[in-house]
Order: C-alpha cells, then structure tokens, then sequence
C-alpha cells in the first residue's frame, strides 16, 4: 500500500467540499446528466488519492469518466459501458477477496503514526 497524503478524516472532509461545490455546479447550470458521473467519481477519486490508493484512483476515473464521455458524445453504450462496469467489478473483486490484507484498525493505526512521524520530520 502506498503511503497516504494525508489523514482519511482530511481526506474525506476535501472529497466531500469537492461533491458540494459539483453539487452547486450542476443546481446552477441544470445539467444533471451526465454531470451528476463527475459530481460522484471525482470525489472519490480524490479521496483515493490522498489515501494513497493510485491503482483504486485509476479504476474509479476510468468508470465514472468513461460514463460520462460515453453519454456527452452519445458514443454507443451497450458496449462500452458493460465493459467499464466490468473492468471495475473485476478489479474490485481481486483487490479485495485476492490482495493479502492487514485488519482496518490496524491500518488506520499504522497510517496515523506515519502521519504524525511525517509531520514532526518537517518541523
């Protein structure tokens, strides 16, 4: 696993400003679809990011920005989609059920104290 940027809590806290401001777009220009892909997938992209999770980052983008250009351009879906869901269905399914994993807490543990060493570097 990569190291993170930064915590999960700041993490989240800049994945979910992104939504809202998306959120806020999208009200303003009433272009709900396929607006509402990027409103969804760049947040979680981003939090991705800044967890350190790049491979989770590119598979996310992929998806919600293959949707979104697929019904912008009206490029024909009933192929392209079905393969993105799958990509992603597949990646999720190794990253999870086949990747050796160490328990949550420990993680969320080994992660903060990275953080911390990292920041006391700095100073």
């Amino acid at each position: 696993m990569a190291h993170p940027i930064t915590s999960w809590k700041k993490a989240h806290t800049l994945s979910f400003l992104v939504f809202l401001a998306g959120l806020a777009i999208l009200t303003f220009t009433k272009a709900w679809w396929p607006g509402i892909m990027l409103v969804i997938g760049l947040p979680i992209a981003l939090r991705q990011y800044l967890m350190g999770r790049k491979y989770d980052m590119i598979i996310s983008l992929i998806v919600f920005i293959g949707v979104f250009i697929t019904v912008q351009f009206s490029i024909q879906w009933e192929v392209l989609l079905p393969v993105l869901f799958t990509l992603g269905g597949i990646y999720i399914f190794f990253r999870e059920f086949l990747l050796v994993k160490i328990s949550e807490p420990e993680k969320e543990e080994e992660i903060n104290k990275e953080i911390e060493e990292n920041q006391e570097k700095k100073q």
